[in-house]
């Protein structure tokens, strides 16, 4: 058995999974110890020539599960779940590459820490800046916030969900809610304690859903830079419906962690703006009107 199985779950992406593989197959780690992880691509249904690239390219040396058809990301990693067994989970993007030392790093840290559940490298976008790959839960005053126009007034912008971090520098090992799950390692008795990924998520927020369960479960979860990946971004997606899928997640998260009430009042006060600013533009324009009729 392995330490890691590193997970790759696949849609017609035939175009950058060769890279992620190939990266995970260069990290020193395997070079120097092969049985140190085990790759996994968990394939939701591609018709793009997928699989056969990848038994031709790899030989058996890449282990694959076809699930017939789009599960969505959460339930494809949970079927490479149930058929693998090393104590770590590591879960890789199709559209992301690991750079040299990212899962030992992340490993090591976790043994140093018994209640790291979820443990996130640095990630780097793919023209070398850095990606914010942190968050924090919401609230409500946060969520209205980063959810409207508001949260970039200087006098609200720190109030907003996440102000905090998007100041930040990336540079030190810290404490967080929850990580981007491009690139993440997750200590399978955790996720198999509470149940994995909450299937509903078709696709986003289910990384915010796990990690805010791994948090009611008494667990951490860290940002650990001594670890470093790379993500294109939007690699299955292909930005097709991304903003529907975000809203309808986003929209099921909050029922579920925050319940109905705080859902419709936020939902309220978003509208409820427009209301305001037909008010304040009606009586601008009757003061202009006043004022020109002198």
């Amino acid at each position: 058995m392995s330490l890691v199985d590193v997970i790759l779950v696949n849609w017609n992406d035939a175009e950058h999974i060769p890279l992620a593989i190939d990266s995970v197959f260069a990290l020193p780690e395997l070079r120097a110890d092969p049985s140190f992880a085990t790759i996994v691509v968990s394939d939701n249904g591609s018709t793009d020539g997928s699989l056969d690239l990848l038994r031709e390219r790899y030989d058996g040396r890449v282990r694959i599960l076809e699930n017939r058809r789009n599960l969505g990301f959460g339930a494809g990693v949970n079927r490479a779940l149930a058929q693998t067994r090393s104590p770590y989970l590591f879960l890789l993007n199709p559209d992301a590459t690991v750079k040299a030392g990212a899962l030992s790093e992340l490993v090591a840290f976790m043994e140093r820490h018994p209640r790291c559940a979820l443990a996130g490298p640095k990630v780097y976008q793919a023209d070398g800046r850095i990606e914010e790959s942190c968050g924090e839960f919401d609230t409500w005053t946060g969520a209205f916030l980063r959810s409207s126009a508001w949260g970039e007034w200087p006098l609200f912008r720190r109030f907003a969900n996440g102000a905090s971090l998007r100041a930040w520098h990336y540079a030190s090992q810290r404490r967080v809610d929850l990580l981007i799950g491009a690139a993440l390692m997750l200590r399978r008795s955790v996720l198999e304690q509470i149940g994995g990924f909450d299937e509903r998520f078709f696709m986003y927020h289910e990384e915010v859903d796990l990690a805010r369960r791994v948090a009611d479960a008494g667990y951490e979860a860290w940002f650990v830079p001594s670890a470093s990946a790379t993500h294109a971004g939007q690699g299955s997606s292909g930005g097709r419906g991304v903003e529907s899928y975000k809203q309808r997640s986003r929209r099921k998260y909050w029922i579920k962690h925050h319940g109905r009430l705080w859902f419709y009042t936020l939902s309220a006060a978003l509208a409820g703006r427009y209301v305001l600013y037909g008010v304040l533009a009606w009586g601008a324009a009757l003061l202009a009107r006043r004022w020109l009729a002198r």
